[in-house]
């Protein structure tokens, strides 16, 4: 997930070559609509910083209904503090942008 359009058309075009179903929320509280939408999710890649809910939040509300999927957490903001915090909340990786397409397919366990 990406609130900018053209990285999340980057996203999803690379995501679905490799063979995953891609679902885009546009800001946080689109993702937690569809966090519990009963979809299962295997992966995410979520943008820290979101209009409305914030990217932390999305993070919790994944880990919290589906334990299993792999959260990669994105962001602009090179800020080391917010790993910690971010692994707290149940992100699996933490990636500071730009990052290169082929790290965020293996960060979410896809061959890059």
């Amino acid at each position: 997930m990406d609130d900018d359009d053209d990285v999340a058309r980057v996203y999803t075009r690379a995501f679905e070559r490799a063979g995953v179903t891609v679902q885009r929320a546009r800001n946080g509280s689109e993702a937690v609509a569809m966090i519990h939408s009963g979809t299962p999710l295997r992966a995410a890649v979520v943008d820290l910083v979101l209009p409305g809910i914030g990217g932390m939040e999305v993070v919790k509300a994944i880990r919290a209904a589906h334990p299993a999927c792999r959260i990669v957490a994105v962001t602009g903001l090179a800020e080391p503090a917010m790993e910690a915090p971010l692994r707290a909340a149940g992100a699996d990786a933490f990636l500071v942008k730009p990052v290169e397409l082929d790290v965020i397919l293996k960060a979410i366990g896809l061959s890059g």
